[in-house]
């Protein structure tokens, strides 16, 4: 009788079939039946992904396996991303889970009812993102010859920028280009902007043109003068100095915001402390609310013309108390067509 030959066991051992519940954004998600991957001690915890990577046969990645995995990143959810790209949420499962076991790492993981990208993943996401993007440039490149007829361009901003800043170049870009299929998100704070740029959620972002590291562009777009806000009850005669800004409640943005900085940066040029702080996220409520408060508030002058509707008036700051608004965007040789259009019109 022969002998059997021992069975040889797979440095990659497939468990069993899980259904997960996991939480997105007040939504609780289904996970479909997916299989998890234990990886064997070559591919251990303390790996870098580049050693992980090292022998890795690049012909077991998809475009849509990559695609994938952005999707859920963007859309926040499992469910979302198998809309948005037109498939069923096993498939979409399936996909992500053929790139982790081609990989040898964990794209996601649960935190509670939570999943959030790995250690690998956030490294690995960047590089899909410029494979995807690169791909993109190219099939854009052929739309640069026939005018611009197809393509995209997805615009990040701060809150008041948005409203304020980008209709006035927005608006006669679509006008000249409607085929270009436009998308505008609002970001918090200047790291979110450099954050989005870099991880090519945006093609370019408006913001405040300072601290833009080496490896991204900046093109100033215009100067923001600032201005006080207070109630129209206020003595004619009244002017922002120490005297004022130590007596009214200041109300303004968290701190972080580049309106926060700005107004510190008064209160600090004049060696003023604000006796009492209101603070508000809503930044068209800063106008409104320190006028009903009978607070002093510092905004951009374009965010002060309702002022009078509320029955406030303006107060002029210090000369130089403004910021400089500007475009930043990824350098390199595949620009998107569009994003190069559309810095024409600054």
């Amino acid at each position: 009788m022969a002998q059997r030959r021992p069975v040889r066991r797979s440095t990659v051992t497939r468990a069993k079939h899980t259904q997960n519940l996991f939480h997105v954004e007040g939504h609780t998600h289904r996970v479909w039946p997916s299989t998890v991957f234990i990886a064997s001690s070559r591919f251990c915890a303390h790996a870098s992904v580049e050693s992980m990577t090292k022998n890795l046969d690049i012909s077991a990645i998809s475009i849509a396996q990559i695609s994938a995995v952005i999707a859920v990143v963007d859309y926040g959810s499992f469910t979302a991303a198998a809309d948005i790209l037109g498939i069923s949420q096993p498939s979409l499962s399936r996909r992500i889970q053929s790139l982790e076991q081609s990989l040898g790492v964990p794209m996601f993981r649960a935190v509670g009812r939570n999943m959030q990208l790995t250690d690998a993943g956030r490294s690995i996401v960047p590089a899909g993102r410029r494979i995807l993007d690169d791909l993109s440039s190219i099939n854009a490149l052929g739309a640069t010859t026939r005018q611009l007829k197809t393509g995209s361009l997805r615009v990040a901003g701060l809150p008041s920028l948005i409203g304020s800043v980008l209709p006035e170049f927005i608006g006669p870009f679509h006008q000249a280009h409607p085929e270009i299929h436009l998308e505008i998100l609002s970001v918090e704070d200047h790291e979110h902007l450099v954050e989005a740029v870099r991880l090519g959620r945006a093609d370019l972002a408006l913001g405040v043109s300072h601290s833009v590291p080496a490896d991204l562009q900046t093109q100033l777009v215009q100067e923001q003068e600032f201005t006080a806000i207070v109630s129209a009850d206020l003595a004619s005669d009244s002017r922002v100095d120490v005297d004022l800004l130590n007596k009214l409640t200041l109300l303004s943005l968290p701190q972080g915001t580049s309106i926060r900085k700005i107004t510190d940066e008064v209160y600090r040029g004049l060696g003023a402390t604000p006796p009492r702080i209101i603070t508000t996220t809503q930044r068209d409520a800063l106008v409104p609310l320190a006028i009903s408060t009978g607070a002093i508030t510092m905004v951009p002058t374009i965010m002060a013309k309702a002022a009078e509707v509320y029955s406030g008036r303006q107060l002029p700051l210090p000369a130089g108390t403004a910021r400089d608004i500007g475009v930043i965007y990824r350098r390199g040789a595949f620009q998107n067509p569009a994003l190069t259009e559309f810095l024409r019109f600054l």
